[in-house]
């Protein structure tokens, strides 16, 4: 099952995920998006072809960032690059956001185990983040 968590203008801000009702091979965000997210539920034994990723220059604009519940909860406020709230996300095991732009702030249930993965580099919290303009 996919969510989309929609801006004002009707743009896809974030998308989560629930694992746990996927089956075999699906990529469900669009391929216009800066970051695409793809789950495999293999039954059977495959190969895949050996294959090799073309160096391809692309400019990006913003960071999107992807986030994986491994164990426990995580509370996550959603809002759009001009700091809007858009929508409250909870988490759970093996369950995934995946924010194309804006922003977020998170509540963390203690024992909660969760891996995030975004663009580099890191130019360092400065230019990388902004802590203001955000409203609910």
């Amino acid at each position: 099952m996919t969510t989309n968590y929609l801006g004002s203008n009707g743009s896809i801000i974030a998308q989560s995920f629930d694992l746990n009702t996927f089956e075999g091979t699906i990529f469900p965000t669009s391929e216009d998006k800066p970051m695409q997210f793809g789950y495999s539920q293999t039954i059977e034994n495959r190969s895949i072809k050996k294959h090799i990723h073309n160096e391809i220059e692309r400019t990006l604009k913003g960071t999107s960032e992807f986030i994986y519940v491994i164990s426990g909860k995580m509370t996550i406020e959603v809002f759009d690059q001009n700091g809007t709230y858009i929508d409250l996300v909870i988490l759970h095991k093996n369950q995934a956001l995946l924010q194309f732009v804006g922003g977020h702030s998170f509540e963390i249930d203690a024992g909660t185990k969760f891996f995030e993965i975004k663009q580099g580099p890191y130019l360092g919290v400065d230019k990388d983040k902004s802590y203001e303009n955000t409203s609910k």
